[in-house]
């Protein structure tokens, strides 16, 4: 598995761990052992695991009765049983529960769409429910979801931010921009007649396929370069390097951050990218290619990018109204270092006066906010009641909270040490405790593991690895250092694409196989199945049965 919850790694046979970094400084494997290894490990998975390093310290904002408040009043949407529910503003409010307890019901279903109606935004008709108060508080709401954020190609991080207007203007005042009478327009691939007109300035050509999926194929006129060549000849220098407008776009966000450091417009607007941990992907990747989690944390980079230009328009540091964000499980996927990094992108928008109600389930998030929402008490019929509500210290003493009891064995899980952490695996988790045996010999090592030689694919280096077959395997590491590339596209693909040639040449002309990976040799894969957290939305007539 694919994972990042450290009750899942404390339970793993054997762990691997990628990094050292995210994109072009991950693809290697750091540590490869068992969870206790990996605790005293000097990894980023390793000082996070083993208490050395912390997601972030709670915010320390406390609730008095001063405190404003949104306040919802018998909420009986779905499984809620008329809960009358207050939110304080300004602070991060986390709604916890089981799964099944009623969190999405209330925020989602009653919560958002009151709040949008109010404000009057086109909307779902609002969950069943008795009156909101407090909303005036508020000048806005934002529901920030892990859904797409555009379709074209066209879109990218550079422009969502609003940092292209600024290199845009960089590269009008240039030289030989200025001697052939260039204006900023002439720099954008959104319009112009300065981006190429085969590919309308995505640097790819859509192509529309019969029963298959579309096909997007490099630009044969610019190269996937987006504009005309007499546009590309207009450069400016930066960091003793001569860059046109494409190389700009082929920056990382860290590298444009290095050489942009004298140009203040860009560095305003692309900081926030790196404050949430997008500093590996490109300026001008496009921005379907993201993935559900990223997208959620582009769009928080596009609100604090807009809070730093409010905040340098005005002195005022706290808005008299702030907004009030919803997010839905932010930290699905992201590794502790990348959470520590959003829980402080967080405090930012908390220090601009807005606020912040969180679904979530990852303790450390949940022990650091400000105050909880506890649903529960467990799933469905049985659940859709307040449990428990307060400071995390409050709810972590409750004794009907089952988040309470989370919070105590979590922090028993990480500060404990040997036979103190075996005792946790086995009674907390439930699972038990095998230890990895040695193979011996290469014939029982083939039998016994899967043996993946030189993988190349993406940002991997070259890496080798063994992988004990028939045990619980964990592959952790920052997001981008390529987890997602071995277990997806090397060993889901490879065994997918080996299982196919077993079928008849009728059945593999029918079933489309997946294409070979980058990799000079996988020894003893089987066939594999591929779950994956894909965000869908199914019509009506789509039921779990079906």
């Amino acid at each position: 598995v694919v994972e990042h919850d450290p009750a899942v790694m404390l339970a793993a046979d054997r762990v691997l761990d990628f990094g050292p970094g995210p994109g072009e400084r991950g693809g290697r494997i750091v540590f490869d052992g068992t969870p206790d290894e990996l605790r005293s490990a000097d990894t980023l998975t390793g000082q996070y695991l083993g208490g050395r390093k912390h997601v972030g310290q709670p915010f320390a904002r406390q609730v008095t009765d001063a405190t404003p408040r949104l306040i919802l009043e018998g909420a009986r949407e779905h499984n809620l049983q008329s809960v009358s529910v207050e939110f304080p503003l300004q602070r991060l409010v986390t709604v916890t529960g089981v799964s099944g307890s009623g969190k999405s019901s209330l925020v989602q279903d009653v919560l958002a769409p009151a709040l949008m109606r109010h404000f009057g935004k086109a909307t779902d008709t609002p969950g069943a429910h008795d009156r909101l108060l407090g909303a005036d508080h508020l000048s806005d709401v934002v529901f920030v979801d892990q859904s797409p954020i555009g379709k074209t190609a066209r879109s990218n991080p550079v422009s969502y931010v609003g940092a292209w207007d600024a290199v845009r203007e960089l590269f009008a005042l240039a030289p030989l921009a200025r001697q052939r009478g260039y204006t900023q327009t002439k720099f954008s691939f959104n319009n112009g007649d300065g981006r190429c007109p085969t590919c309308g300035g995505s640097g790819f050509e859509h192509v529309e396929m019969q029963f298959l999926s579309d096909v997007y194929l490099r630009c044969p006129d610019c190269d996937g370069k987006r504009y005309r060549p007499e546009i590309l000849e207009i450069t400016i220098e930066r960091g003793a390097r001569r860059l046109n407008v494409a190389d700009v776009l082929d920056l990382t966000v860290s590298e444009a951050v290095a050489l942009f450091a004298g140009d203040r417009d860009v560095l305003r607007a692309l900081q926030p990218i790196v404050d949430v941990g997008l500093e590996y992907v490109k300026l001008g990747q496009p921005v379907p290619t993201l993935s559900g989690g990223e997208a959620q944390r582009l769009k928080l980079a596009g609100f604090l990018a807009e809070a730093a230009r409010s905040q340098s328009r005005s002195r005022q540091t706290l808005a008299r109204k702030g907004t009030l964000f919803l997010f839905d499980e932010p930290t699905t996927g992201l590794h502790f270092d990348d959470i520590a990094k959003l829980m402080r992108a967080f405090g930012r928008l908390l220090d601009a006066g807005h606020s912040l109600i969180v679904i979530e389930h990852n303790l450390d998030v949940i022990g650091a906010s400000d105050w909880l929402i506890d649903l529960g008490p467990e799933g469905g019929e049985a659940g859709g009641c307040v449990v428990a509500e307060g400071a995390p210290a409050e709810v972590r003493e409750h004794p009907h909270s089952h988040t309470g009891a989370a919070l105590r064995d979590y922090a028993e899980a990480i500060g404990a040490t040997g036979a103190g952490r075996h005792a946790v695996r086995e009674n907390a988790l439930l699972l038990s405790n095998r230890e990895l045996k040695a193979l011996d010999g290469k014939a029982q090592k083939a039998k016994n593991s899967i043996e993946i030689i030189n993988a190349r694919e993406h940002n991997l280096r070259s890496l080798s690895v063994e992988i004990p077959r028939g045990q619980f395997n964990v592959i952790t590491g920052v997001s981008g250092s390529g987890k997602s590339t071995l277990a997806f596209d090397i060993l889901f693909n490879e065994g997918q694409r080996r299982y196919l040639e077993s079928l008849n040449a009728y059945a593999r002309s029918i079933v489309q196989p997946a294409g070979r990976p980058e990799v000079d040799a996988v020894y003893g894969i089987p066939p594999t199945v591929a779950i994956e957290q894909r965000l869908s939305r199914g019509g009506r007539k789509s039921t779990v049965g079906t």
